[in-house]
């Protein structure tokens, strides 16, 4: 329904004030018009551009009967630019709006409505999708003209315009998430630039309070579209670019603090992608450690790889001092290879029961930089290995040498007496005992220098008292019986220097009966009263 202004069809807009028409001029004015529409061709008022009918200027005209709306007609034909804005829309209301005192009058707002709000909604709408911030808020300045039964009508198209268009970012979402739309980096390109020209920042912000749902809900879909590229894509240029964008909209919702959180973890990955991107090769060299290892820990399995060349052969591949200075963004590749070398050190125990070098290997592992969780666990890990080296002291670790695993075909086998009962009938003394074979654990190499040291012994015992019976031969009176004893004690202490010589030579214990009667195996044993002689009677 189009606004008629009844003092402009009947020509009064020239009378000195409201009041000075009366009822006589408006009869008179009324029967020109009539007359003037009878005589017309198509029988109708052509009136600012649109023809009216004898019953629409009749029912307008009929309005001037009420005091207060004959007031209001007459103050319009004052304002032009509102009144043309009332029958034809014409915009140039929002160039020349100027506030008024009648407009703080709640009857005039009412009055002029709906007709202002439904025009004002069109031209709001056509302002909104042509992204003219410009006129838009040239618009909005007149909402004021705008009353409360009538806010729906005067925000309706834009509002469903941009729930249409919520709609539409939210099926790319579901599009997405279904893999129903191809996700690339120009498809992703091509979003953001969807979004951005569907909610461009300057347009949105500018939006009055009425909106603010709308534009939190926007928020939300443009946050659901970032994560559901995220997951699907992985991170990008264009995620940062799309949180960025959402932030700059004026969110006032409780999702603004998640909103802000996601950018900054989204940010984050990003910075760390590009810079992951930028050290890809020194990324790939440490990925070859990390492999290398893994190869070391399943030759370690196969018992293709001696546990005790383990700590020199991650000696050759890497540097614990490099590895720990490298940048934040390797610190997943670190924590790899420390858990890497803890799994290397689980198999040297496991597969070969070597305690000392699974400790040397823990060990390596404490030096990395760890997170504090990880550096309790392998701190753990070294007190339950520390436990059971404690536990089975002298079994796990050769007693002699106290550094290699104990070898099965290296091992000595001693008797032990334990005397029972002695007694004496007579002049026949006789005497009882209990006897228990026992096993020494002892590495392969520690045989050898056992080898060599008891060959040295023999060699030298031999060898003196030899040279001592032919010495005494040669001295005339001296019986080489004699000679030869004495060459043999000469040979057994100087054997046995040499003997214990080589020990030193090569740090480690004695296999003698009392050195092994201080092994943590036999020690208790010796105490209670065992030995390694039989008992006489």
């Amino acid at each position: 329904m189009n606004f008629i202004n009844p003092i402009e069809i009947l020509h009064l807009q020239n009378a000195a004030y409201a009041g000075s028409i009366d009822t006589d001029i408006i009869k008179r004015e009324k029967r020109k018009l009539f007359t003037e529409i009878e005589l017309s061709d198509n029988g109708f008022y052509h009136y600012n551009g649109v023809d009216i009918t004898k019953s629409d200027c009749e029912r307008v005209i009929n309005e001037l009967d009420n005091e207060e709306k004959k007031e209001f007609y007459y103050y319009l034909t004052t304002n032009p630019s509102l009144n043309d804005f009332l029958t034809t829309s014409n915009e140039k209301l929002f160039s020349s709006f100027s506030q008024e005192s009648i407009y703080k009058i709640p009857e005039f707002i009412a009055f002029i409505n709906p007709f202002f709000s439904e025009r004002f909604d069109k031209i709001l709408l056509r302002a909104f999708k042509a992204n003219d911030t410009k006129l838009l808020a040239s618009i909005l300045r007149t909402q004021i003209l705008v009353n409360q039964p009538n806010i729906n009508v005067a925000f309706k198209s834009v509002s469903n315009e941009i729930k249409s268009r919520i709609d539409e970012v939210n099926k790319m979402t579901e599009e997405i998430k279904n893999k129903d739309r191809e996700c690339d980096e120009e498809s992703i390109k091509q979003i953001v630039s969807v979004v951005k020209n569907a909610f461009p920042v300057e347009l949105i912000n500018s939006l009055p309070s009425y909106f603010q749902s709308q534009i939190n809900k926007i928020g939300s879909a443009i946050n659901y579209l970032d994560v559901a590229i995220d997951n699907e894509f992985g991170i990008s240029v264009s995620s940062v670019r799309l949180m960025e964008h959402l932030l700059k909209l004026n969110i006032e919702s409780v999702g603004k603090k998640t909103f802000e959180n996601n950018f900054k973890i989204t940010k984050r990955r990003y910075d760390e992608k590009i810079e992951q991107e930028k050290n890809a090769p020194l990324l790939k060299k440490w990925a070859i450690v990390l492999q290398r290892i893994r190869v070391i820990d399943d030759e370690v399995e196969n018992k293709t790889t001696p546990s005790n060349l383990v700590i020199p052969k991650l000696g050759e591949i890497f540097s614990i001092q490099e590895l720990n200075s490298l940048p934040s963004f390797a610190q997943e590749i670190k924590m790899q290879i420390a858990f890497s070398i803890r799994s290397l050190s689980i198999s040297i125990w496991n597969k070969q029961g070597d305690i000392k070098n699974s400790l040397k290997t823990i060990d390596l592992v404490l030096l990395i930089d760890s997170d504090t969780e990880s550096k309790i666990k392998f701190q753990k890990d070294k007190a339950d290995l520390l436990a059971l080296q404690e536990k089975y002291k002298g079994v796990l670790v050769c007693h002699f040498c106290d550094k290699n695993s104990p070898d099965e075909s290296s091992k000595i086998e001693k008797t032990l007496y334990l005397v029972t009962n002695r007694s004496r009938w007579g002049n026949t003394r006789r005497v009882q005992y209990s006897t228990s074979a026992v096993t020494i654990p002892r590495c392969k190499n520690c045989k050898q220098v056992h080898e060599k040291g008891n060959s040295y012994f023999y060699l030298t015992l031999f060898g003196i008292m030899i040279l001592g019976g032919v010495i005494g031969g040669m001295i005339e009176g001296q019986p080489i019986i004699i000679a030869g004893l004495i060459g043999s004690a000469i040979g057994y202490f100087v054997g046995k220097a040499i003997e214990n010589n080589v020990y030193e030579k090569h740090n480690i214990k004695s296999a003698s009966n009392s050195s092994l009667s201080k092994h943590p195996l036999l020690i208790d044993r010796i105490r209670q009263g065992w030995t390694f002689s039989k008992p006489s009677a």
